[in-house]
């Protein structure tokens, strides 16, 4: 596995801790412990994503900082990987 698809796979993983931690702090919104785990993981998920960003470009559309033109076409989307 080369090392954008590490870091992919880092987000995801990331993506799915923080998303599953909202879900029990619904239930749980008085968890001090479950809340500062979120956090953590919430600031993980976000350094990662914007290492993603900065190496090999946005993985959303909303992340595309562009002035002069639209530059999302310009590389593969994130979930294009080779085989």
């Amino acid at each position: 596995m080369n090392t954008q698809n590490e870091l992919f796979r880092k987000i995801q993983i990331l993506e799915f801790v923080v998303h599953d931690t909202a879900l029990y702090l619904d239930t749980h919104p008085m968890d001090q412990e479950a809340l500062c785990y979120y956090h953590k993981y919430r600031e993980l998920l976000k350094a990662a994503v914007a290492e993603h960003n900065a190496c090999y470009g946005p993985m959303t559309a909303d992340a595309v900082e562009s002035k002069n033109k639209w530059t999302w076409i310009e590389k593969p989307w994130p979930w294009e990987m080779e085989a």
